[in-house]
């Protein structure tokens, strides 16, 4: 994730994105497997890093800033991006973030759930353009290549990996939709660590200083608390601090 922390008083308004977690019940009862896609390394924004099917939403997906334009966005996305045809199969809105102030090329992104059976997603496959690389594995594999620093998982994909490797499945599927509306906005700050050297980190609503930092704010969701309050990049990737 390619955040440029420079603050400023006139921050872009972040553009509707809508991302799909794609699950893939197990056969045996193991944790389900979840779809993801490496971003190309030309891409503007997060290049090279491994994502869930998403990307912004256009003028046919619907009526802008509705609720069925993020979601026909989310069904469209996945299958440009994935090569999964949802149809009328349910989605379910579990969470929203947006990109720091900080960063140029802001999203406001819906998170959605669609639930596979363990004999369906066969043809789920990367673009060739766009993204490369799909693959299906469990919460607890992609975060240990994210630790050893295999793969480069963005916060938000970082902190979902989180929550589904811990169980809270079932937690994110009772989430209302009003209860995701409210959006995560994290700050971003570059800061010395523990060598001396600069290093970006990613401070939730929930951290005791974030109020106290530049950049646009919001409000901590009730759902977020639950979240490591800092994130911090170091080499390649994103580990919570």
């Amino acid at each position: 994730m390619s955040i440029i922390v420079e603050p400023s008083a006139t921050p872009r308004p972040p553009r509707p994105a809508a991302t799909v977690i794609l699950l893939r019940a197990a056969a045996d009862g193991a944790p389900p497997a979840i779809f993801m896609l490496r971003r190309s390394a030309r891409s503007p924004f997060m290049p090279d890093a491994l994502v869930f099917p998403g990307g912004a939403v256009d003028a046919e997906d619907g009526p802008a800033g509705s609720d069925a334009a993020y979601e026909a966005a989310a069904r469209r996305e996945c299958r440009e991006e994935a090569g999964v045809v949802l149809g009328a199969r349910p989605l379910r809105w579990f969470d929203t973030w947006v990109t720091p102030s900080a960063e140029p090329r802001r999203y406001e992104a819906r998170f959605f759930l669609a639930e596979l059976g363990a004999d369906e997603g066969g043809e789920a496959a990367a673009d060739g353009h766009e993204t490369h690389e799909g693959r299906w594995a469990s919460a607890a594999e992609y975060l240990a290549l994210g630790a050893a620093g295999v793969v480069d998982l963005p916060p938000p994909t970082l902190c979902t990996l989180m929550r589904l490797a811990d169980g809270r499945l079932a937690a994110l599927r009772g989430l209302a939709p009003d209860e995701a509306r409210a959006p995560v906005l994290p700050k971003a700050l570059l800061e010395a660590g523990p060598d001396g050297a600069g290093r970006i980190v990613v401070v939730l609503p929930h951290a005791p200083d974030y109020d106290a930092l530049a950049g646009d704010g919001a409000p901590a969701p009730a759902r977020s608390l639950d979240l490591p309050p800092r994130l911090v990049r170091e080499g390649a990737s994103w580990r919570p601090l």
